[in-house]
């Protein structure tokens, strides 16, 4: 059915919508449903004019299904429709739900860059050619996007609050791309006397942005701005240049200013600069923390200046594209030659049986062979590639090495230098307005905090940390064994050879239609889950199945060798080929402000498991070294406490007596002395660390089955209950932190960190259900974080110089979460631990409770014994 539009012809307000969903369809009426129930409500609390006094429409007038990708077929179909309405109507402001209604209006951006902002139609615009003058555009992410994934529910939020102020004159429209400076000067700096005439103005303090091209071991360039406007560029080649623009800084001692300083201090050694320790700023940093806004540079400076950037992928994607067409060849190439002879093979030995075949066999084609085939046939194979999962791009990599990057090598000089020193330029424009706002928002102390790790990181990235390859050569043949035992029983069982583990569709399929096994939680595409988790219920739920228990152990030792194993030596031997690993952490990436690392991801390392202790012990001290770890103990339950200065928490924690064992009596009515492990502890244990992460009665249902503990979802429940009436002021600190964000959109953390939640008033039950357990979950998850992030800031300002002015080497190497690794020599250790711990339990002001923790060392990961 064709969805026409509907509402006010005389509305003075246009909202275009994508398409319509499968409720519309059936209606016939755009935005009904429960998008339609949720744009009311976005209306309605922003004093927004009701839909009757609003023209409701779509782009596109045809629901073709929730998967189904929109054509410029489909667009040249349904455009008269559009364009009819509008000449019918003629609003003066159009609300575009979505990127392709925007894109449709303001032509090729993104809503990261144009969302909640009011834009001019610009005048190239030829699709609303009857356009009132001055007619605004104004880009809200789709409400249905808010429905379906809560972390884009504030951003509809804002885009809605932001809507109400223009309507009431508070926001002034824009221009698109109007830039300030539309001759902007930028140039390279070839002479000494270059350098020192644009760098006349700097000053102690002054800020200068700074940015680089390339990447660690293959540097390109840097490039400076120290006004808007401007940018300046220095070839990674010019080693005197170079060394004169490091002398001058650590000379003036400017304000530096990055965008991803842990990238750019990196890069910035790479180049041969010496910038440690000199105060800088970090625009991504202000983005994250403000946190509806985007982390991109290229977004950020068209939000806010107004700039129109090129991406690194616009500059070189041609290129880049070309040499992976090249690369891909030579690897089907071989795989042809590997195939036809494998067919010869199969061809003599079928004759010598004594079978009469004249013509060449069809043999089953390797992964690696079907998918270089599928990508060689795509216009983009660069990102079809580097889509494709690990182990396949594993395979590619054995075969001919890695994937050849393009670089502005390959381009003409005039266009790299002007890329390059636009970064530059931006992240000097974008400083005062993002430090505008994080002052605004009461965010200062979080940022000096969150940047004052920062150097401690880096050291982590910087020293990286050893694998013994040979080692994990071993256990890489062990894995591959016990991966062919595995595939050999789950034929077996399945009847299928070609059954595979990895496939949720096959493994649902197996579970639920061919043994006929509960679903116990739905996929968004409307099949039983098979994730971790449930698999682990399910194995310990129904014992008489194990191939539960072998569909498990397949993915996770498949994971471990694919993932991890087989990777590492790839990794070591990167930049700076020292032997070691060093990978790349972010601090932008989760909410709460915890670490991320990337390349590989450190923080995802096997705890448990058959090989788990095999893994660890392939990580290793340097000779006359050792491995020195410290684990923060209970944090988020004392943060908790802290939180919500329950009397039953703090007493606990403050007298050492067990929580666990008081929860358990709650629950059970047993005294500690005569409780047991699994009966009572394991379930007490599981909701005490379960009410931080504001687990439902469903997901302590799921992990109390995973451990043998039979609980449905009613006992999981009444189990809660029962412990949120022991802690009372838990439950009193939930409903303040819910009233907290229903009041002010966000909650604020114990750093002064805010995390918005955009679903609290969400009228989908889910929804807001989700809302309300962020709410107060965020803060007690932040607070490990905030004593974590005090930790390393002392650490590095206090511990690590006393060992370093001795020329002793100590050296932190990762954080898991609530842990510290270093790397020391071994006469040190005992030293070193009196220090961390000193640094690791020094209580915050006005903190509740004493923080405690268990450091051990040895001379790798697995084999480490108490201090």
């Amino acid at each position: 059915m064709r969805v026409s539009g509907f509402g006010d012809h005389h509305a003075e307000i246009a909202i275009v919508g994508e398409a319509p969903g499968w409720q519309e369809d059936k209606t016939g009426r755009p935005f009904v449903g429960k998008t339609g129930d949720e744009l009311d409500r976005l209306l309605n609390t922003n004093n927004l004019p009701p839909r009757h006094k609003l023209w409701l429409t779509n782009l596109y007038r045809e629901y073709q299904g929730k998967d189904y990708v929109y054509t410029t077929q489909d667009l040249e179909r349904d455009e008269p429709f559009l364009l009819k309405e509008l000449q019918d109507v003629l609003p003066s402001v159009i609300v575009t739900l979505g990127r392709h209604a925007t894109r449709y209006f303001l032509g090729d951006v993104d809503m990261d860059s144009t969302q909640g902002i009011p834009w001019y139609l610009p005048g190239s615009c030829h699709v609303y050619p009857c356009a009132p003058a001055r007619t605004v555009v104004f880009p809200i992410i789709h409400p249905a996007a808010g429905l379906h994934n809560s972390e884009m529910s504030p951003y509809v939020v804002s885009g809605f609050q932001q809507l109400a102020s223009f309507l009431a004159g508070k926001l002034e429209p824009r221009i698109l791309f109007n830039d300030p400076y539309p001759e902007p000067i930028y140039e390279e700096i070839t002479t000494e006397a270059q350098l020192q005439s644009r760098l006349q103005g700097l000053q102690t303090g002054t800020p200068l942005s700074l940015d680089t091209e390339g990447w660690p071991g293959c540097p390109w360039s840097v490039q400076f701005s120290l006004e808007p406007g401007t940018g300046f560029l220095i070839r990674a080649t010019a080693h005197g240049l170079l060394r004169q623009f490091s002398d001058l800084i650590r000379r003036v001692q400017p304000q530096l200013v990055y965008h991803s300083a842990l990238h750019d201090l990196g890069m910035s050694r790479s180049l041969g600069l010496d910038l440690d320790g000199i105060a800088f700023d970090d625009t991504m940093v202000m983005a994250y923390l403000l946190q509806i806004e985007p982390q991109g540079l290229k977004a950020s400076c068209l939000r806010y200046c107004n700039m129109k950037m090129s991406s690194y992928q616009d500059i070189v994607g041609d290129i880049g594209n070309e040499l992976a067409r090249d690369y891909l060849v030579w690897i089907l190439d071989a795989e042809v030659v590997e195939y036809e002879e494998a067919q010869q093979e199969e061809f003599d030995r079928q004759r010598a049986a004594g079978r009469r075949i004249k013509v060449l066999p069809t043999l089953p084609k390797t992964p690696l062979h079907k998918v270089v085939t599928r990508v060689l046939q795509s216009k983009r194979p660069r990102e079809l590639w580097e889509d494709q999962v690990e182990d396949i791009q594993v395979a590619g990599c054995h075969r001919l090495g890695p994937l050849p990057d393009a670089t502005l090598d390959h381009i003409s000089p005039t266009v790299a230098i002007h890329y390059g020193c636009r970064d530059a330029d931006g992240t000097q424009r974008l400083r005062p307005e993002y430090r505008k706002r994080i002052d605004a928002m009461g965010l200062r102390g979080v940022y000096e905090l969150e940047l004052g790790t920062y150097p401690f990181i880096d050291r982590m990235q910087r020293i990286g940390i050893k694998p013994d390859l040979e080692h994990f050569a071993e256990l890489s043949t062990l894995l591959q064994y016990e991966i062919e035992s595995l595939q050999t029983i789950l034929a077996r069982d399945t009847g299928s050879a070609s059954f595979n583990a990895n496939s949720g569709d096959q493994v649902a399929a197996y579970l639920f239609s061919t043994l006929g096994l509960d679903e116990l939680k739905m996929t968004k595409g409307g099949r039983g889950s098979t994730n971790d988790k449930i698999l682990e219920a399910l194995e310990h739920e129904h014992p008489e199945y194990p191939i539960v228990s072998t569909i498990r152990e397949y993915r996770e030792v498949y994971k471990l060798k694919h993932t991890f194993v087989d990777r590492l030596p790839d990794f070591v031997r990167r930049w700076p080929m020292d032997g070691r690993i060093h990978a790349t952490f972010r601090t932008t990436t989760v909410v709460t402000g915890r670490l991320a690392s990337s390349a590989p991801n450190l923080l995802a390392q096997p705890e448990h498991g058959k090989f788990a202790t095999d893994f660890k012990r392939g990580w290793v001290a340097e000779e006359g070294h050792v491995l020195c770890q410290w684990d923060q103990s209970m944090i988020e339950l004392r943060g908790l406490a802290h939180l919500s200065q329950d009397p039953v928490m703090l007493r606990a924690f403050r007298e050492g007596t067990d929580l666990h064992a008081a929860t358990a009596e709650r629950i059970f009515g047993v005294k500690p002395k005569d409780q047991d492990k699994s009966k009572h502890r394991l379930p007490a244990k599981a909701i005490n660390f379960g009410i931080p992460m504001g687990m439902t009665c469903h997901g302590l249902s799921v992990e109390l089955r995973k451990n043998g503990v039979g609980a449905d979802e009613e006992t999981a429940q009444r189990w809660l209950d029962e412990t949120l009436g022991l802690y009372q002021g838990v439950a009193a600190y939930m409903e303040q932190r819910k009233d907290e964000a229903r009041r002010n959109g966000f909650v604020r953390c114990l750093s002064g960190r805010i995390r918005y939640i955009g679903g609290i008033r969400s009228r989908d039950d889910r929804i807001r259900e989700e809302a309300e357990r962020f709410a107060f979950s965020t803060p007690i998850q932040e607070s490990a974080t905030w004593i974590m992030k005090q930790a390393e800031a002392t650490i590095w300002q206090e511990v690590l110089p006393y060992f370093w002015k001795r020329g002793q080497w100590v050296e932190p190497l990762l954080q898991v979460h609530d842990s510290l690794l270093f790397e020391c020599e071994a006469h040190l250790a005992q030293e070193l631990h009196l220090l961390i711990k000193c640094a690791m339990t020094e209580v915050p002001k006005s903190f509740s409770v004493p923080l405690a923790i268990e450091g051990e060392y040895g001379k790798n990961r697995a084999d480490m014994a108490p201090f």
